[in-house]
């Protein structure tokens, strides 16, 4: 994270910025509270802010920020608010002041997704008790341009609700965790490329992102791409966490030579994951059930630029209404 001192810099400049805004005219920030069923801690680690009126353990509506943690160091994933209707996605760019367990500090400072739009944050932590940190007070003051600065009054948490995940200790150096990406978080821009360069269909590509975290700021996302009825296809970018609509690369699939896909270079159909060994597999069977078609797997490489490298893949062109698993297809190619 970057230095305090900068943090203080850059945190006056926008105080500058705001001052003239907060007089001017405009329509008022509309910062909503989430419904209790919409924050989930029960699983994983997890700092929500709340508003300090409120209970969030009584009342229907109290949250006003959630960020969802991963991993023994828990990374952050993008962090919540909700103006008017719409959860706005938000990333930490500076920290300062105290810390505490979580990563957890006095004053943090997140960038919306629109330009010259932030969120600051002032906490008062308590200390450290077991596996959760209190938030005894603080203000989450919103910077929009054209609006009144808003300023709330929050109280919060810090904690896990279970121990830290210890699937990423069982899969070698590094973490490879898997989780889920709201829609709201899928840049247009990718739709947009995934629908031209793959012809994708643009309305699947909003639903059901799968993401693979391969670092604090790489991860890998799985993206939906084409309905075939009873399956569904997939491709695969690169994304770089903090700012995904900024830096992404769709992955091209490798094949072994003269062999062709049925589904071009870079999408599996069903794909399914080992998340032990870093593997995905795709199977496309045609005919009369699995009589003939194409078996697939492929393992994420981390080592310089990341990659889906093809470790095995299997074909039976024959569709003679011979059926078999389609894992026990003729061996085409395997890893060395």
């Amino acid at each position: 994270m970057r230095a305090l001192r900068y943090f203080g810099v850059l945190v006056c400049g926008l105080t500058a910025l705001a001052a003239p805004m907060s007089a001017g005219a405009g329509e008022a920030i509309d910062l909503e509270l989430f419904e209790k069923s919409e924050i989930n801690r029960s699983e994983g680690c997890s700092v929500v802010l709340w508003q300090d009126d409120r209970d969030p353990d009584e009342d229907k509506y109290a949250y006003l920020f959630a960020e969802t943690l991963s991993g023994e160091n828990h990374t952050r994933r993008p962090a919540r608010i909700k103006i008017g209707n719409e959860v706005t996605p938000l990333n930490r760019i500076a920290t300062g002041g105290k810390t505490t367990g979580y990563d957890l500090y006095e004053y943090q400072l997140y960038r919306m997704p629109s330009e010259n739009e932030f969120v600051i944050i002032n906490l008062q932590l308590a200390e450290e008790e077991g596996e959760s940190v209190d938030v005894v007070s603080g203000v989450m003051i919103l910077i929009m341009r054209g609006k009144p600065v808003f300023r709330a009054t929050v109280k919060g948490n810090a904690g896990c609700a279970t121990a830290a995940e210890p699937e990423s200790a069982e899969v070698g150096p590094g973490m490879f965790e898997r989780y889920p990406v709201r829609p709201e978080e899928v840049p247009a821009k990718m739709t947009a490329a995934a629908e031209k360069q793959l012809g994708c269909e643009s309305a699947l590509v909003q639903k059901g992102v799968m993401a693979f975290q391969l670092s604090e700021e790489a991860a890998i996302w799985q993206i939906p791409c084409g309905d075939y009825g009873d399956k569904t296809s997939a491709v695969y970018a690169v994304v770089y966490i903090p700012e995904p609509s900024a830096d992404f690369k769709l992955l091209k699939l490798s094949l072994p030579n003269g062999v062709k896909r049925s589904l071009g270079d870079h999408a599996l159909m069903d794909p399914a994951w080992d998340i032990k060994s870093r593997t995905v597999t795709g199977i496309h069977t045609e005919g009369n059930g699995s009589d003939c078609g194409q078996y697939e797997r492929y393992q994420v490489t981390s080592e310089g630029e990341v990659e889906l490298r093809l470790v095995e893949f299997r074909e039976k062109t024959n569709c003679d209404g011979q059926t078999m698993a389609p894992e026990d297809f003729p061996l085409v190619f395997t890893a060395k």
